[in-house]
């Protein structure tokens, strides 16, 4: 249930907090008193939408915080829990704060949170019946709803409903790779020409590299050559060469040194000199007897650097590019292999998906038979009651057996609501005959009679007793009571036949305060309680035959 709603620089309203207790809430007030803003409030807090426009004039920001008691609703603290919220002794506080600046905040026992997952939370706490919902009463979806809510259905058509999503998913993507499958036919042909084209390259890392230097060197033969021998001439070539001159120099140095050993160290220095070149001609006569003119094997390497060349233009700039490029193509074809292994295998999970949704949509089908004939006798029983006693309602199904046309809310069926208004009459369609005033009385009788099924916080009904008066206005009234007894309510009402059922009254007032117009709510006890009746009854002037008049009718109510 809700406890209690604190509402701060919210359009008229400076600052309020409005206590609700158990049964049947009453808010009354002149019509534009501000009712309409405590509702927006409850709709803050139950995840609806936050504008600016809500925000007090001259104020940066408006707060609304609400206080649920969750001791009658073990699976709000459940789906606290699964939201990733820690339940606070069966208590939720939201709190919504609406910034002028645009940066709006949510906190949910405290903890941050989004607009979806406030919306999420609070889906089904609070159960809004108002005039703005008598045309979802004629959608077939809301009809739908309150059957399985009806029937204690909700978990039943809520695993159909995930069965039916599982195949849609399955059956959409097996269509997308069948309508596909040309297209990967045409592709894993390609791919299977590139990578035996890659293949049959017998590509090695780096080989680009080393054929250019090898092509290099190969080109150069002659001119190595060439270099190779004017070296070896210039050692030991006649008369030119520098090595029999330094031989006959350093036997002069081993006399010399004979005779004066100080010049040892000149001997030594020509020696080592001599010892290099010697050992310079060895290499350079090596390198000169390996050194030959191959042009089989340059003509080999063009060959090879051309058809490295050629590939590179499709698959990479280097051997090393085209060697990841190779290993990719293969990972593609690996997976687009797997494509028709996957077609297969969602061909076995969609006929099994389809055989387990249509047996929980028969089931469920068949069980929504069985409540869709309850509802229709108890809210036929419940339309007599409130003066509409030639009326005959009902829940009409229709069943589809073909999964195609099956939707994810109804699964297998088609739902209506009919109402025969007049004796002898045809049932038609909800919204063909039926005035305000009558959807306003079936829809009390539907919450009327689903209210037995408990699991609600809170009903609220926002002046469902609209275009209807009198007598009618009094069973209405009881009707609210009777919902009241095992349930919250909260009801904005203008009828002093509704309001003299009320458990707790509550009072919509504007005011001036100052400069200003304020909106204030006041809890009334029983002595402002008749008073403020008296004043639905016959107006702003308050006689003695008005409270007279509340008194009795209070009377009447409590009976």
């Amino acid at each position: 249930m809700l406890d209690r709603l604190k509402i701060k620089n919210i359009a008229v309203i400076d600052e309020t907090e409005i206590p609700f207790r158990k049964g049947l809430n009453i808010l009354s007030g002149e019509t534009g008193a501000g009712k309409s803003i405590v509702i927006n409030a409850i709709g803050l807090i139950l995840g609806g939408r936050a504008t600016a426009e809500l925000i007090r004039e001259g104020c940066e920001e408006g707060v609304v915080e609400g206080l649920f008691d969750l001791s009658d609703l073990p699976w709000m603290r459940e789906r606290l829990e699964r939201l990733g919220f820690s339940p606070d002794a069966d208590e939720l506080l939201v709190k919504r704060v609406v910034s002028a600046a645009g940066r709006h905040r949510i906190y949910v026992n405290g903890e941050l949170a989004t607009a979806a997952i406030l919306h999420e939370l609070c889906e089904g706490l609070v159960d809004l019946c108002g005039q703005h919902e008598h045309q979802s009463l004629i959608k077939p979806q809301t009809q739908m709803d309150l059957l399985d809510r009806y029937g204690s259905l909700l978990e039943r058509a809520a695993r159909a409903r995930a069965s039916f999503i599982s195949v849609r998913d399955l059956r959409a993507e097996l269509e997308s790779l069948r309508s596909s499958e040309e297209e990967r036919s045409r592709r894993l042909g390609f791919l299977e020409f590139q990578i035996q084209e890659l293949r049959a390259a017998d590509l090695k890392p780096g080989e680009d590299e080393s054929l250019q230097t090898e092509k290099r060197l190969l080109q150069s033969t002659e001119f190595r050559l060439q270099l190779g021998e004017h070296i070896r001439q210039s050692l030991e070539g006649e008369p030119e060469g520098v090595l029999d001159p330094l031989r006959g120099a350093v036997a002069k140095a081993r006399a010399l040194a004979d005779v004066d050993p100080s010049t040892r160290a000149i001997l030594e220095g020509m020696e080592r000199a001599a010892a290099e070149l010697e050992e310079a001609l060895l290499e350079v006569s090596r390198y000169l007897d390996a050194a030959e003119l191959n042009p089989d094997r340059l003509q080999a390497v063009q060959d090879r650097l051309a058809t490295l060349a050629d590939l590179r233009r499709k698959y990479g700039a280097s051997v090393n590019e085209m060697l990841a490029t190779a290993a990719r193509l293969e990972a593609e074809l690996s997976a687009l292999g797997h494509a028709g292994n996957r077609i297969e295998a969602l061909q076995t999970d969609l006929e099994k998906g389809e055989a387990e949704l249509y047996k929980l949509g028969k089931d469920l089908s068949a069980a929504r038979r069985k409540a869709a004939k309850l509802l229709s006798d108890s809210v036929t029983g419940e339309l007599k009651d409130l003066k509409m006693p030639d009326a005959v309602f009902e829940a009409q199904l229709e069943s589809r057996e073909d999964l195609t046309l099956w939707s994810a809310w109804a699964c297998g069926d088609l739902i209506q609501f009919l109402i025969q208004t007049n004796r002898g009459d045809k049932s038609r369609p909800l919204g063909k005959v039926a005035s305000g005033g009558e959807l306003s009385r079936i829809m009390l009788a539907i919450r009327r009679v689903i209210a037995d099924k408990g699991g609600i916080g809170v009903y609220l009904f926002d002046e469902i007793d609209a275009g209807i008066g009198g007598q009618t206005a009094f069973e209405v009234g009881r009707k609210l009571a009777s919902v009241a007894k095992f349930n919250q309510v909260i009801c904005i009402t203008h009828l002093p036949q509704v309001a003299a059922f009320g458990d707790h009254h509550l009072s919509v007032r504007k005011e001036a305060a100052g400069r200003r117009t304020v909106t204030r709510v006041l809890e009334l006890d029983a002595k402002e309680r008749k008073a403020e009746i008296a004043r639905m009854l016959a107006g702003p002037q308050i006689t003695k035959t008005s409270l007279q008049s509340a008194g009795e009718l209070l009377g009447l109510a409590a009976r």
